[in-house]
């Protein structure tokens, strides 16, 4: 099935965790542009030894008309990090997509051109609960 991806089609949630994938694409932004349409990382590391500083775990639902005319969704799971940097790059970066497939950059690609916010960021709700 071939997704469409729009302003008006894509809802996402910012989550803590996301098992398997692998680099699916790059998209070119500031750390300034993720923060703002991510919120808090789910991967927040200071250590120049880590390879990856800063990671958001997105969880995305496509939506469209199946060929019954119904409405329906599909899943599209994507992580956006850098790799290797030592430290959290701020200025334009080639900031790396992961996924479990290339549906994944589409989705990053398309929430960042639409300037697309959260629904909900799980991040957030842990960093209040901790203060």
């Amino acid at each position: 099935m071939f997704l469409e991806f729009n302003k008006d089609n894509i809802k996402y949630e910012v989550v803590d965790t996301f098992i398997g994938g692998s680099l699916k694409g790059t998209v070119y932004t500031t750390y300034g542009k993720l923060n703002e349409l991510f919120g808090e990382p789910t991967i927040n590391d200071a250590n120049p030894e880590e390879k990856v500083n800063m990671e958001w775990v997105i969880e995305g639902k496509v939506y469209f008309t199946d060929e019954y005319g119904e409405e329906d969704w599909e899943y599209v799971k994507a992580t956006v990090y850098n790799w290797k940097t030592g430290s959290v790059p701020l200025g334009e970066y080639g900031w790396h997509i992961g996924g479990d497939s290339y549906e994944s950059v589409e989705l990053i690609d398309a929430i960042i051109e639409n300037n697309i916010k959260a629904e909900y960021n799980y991040n957030e709700r842990l960093f209040a609960d901790l203060t």
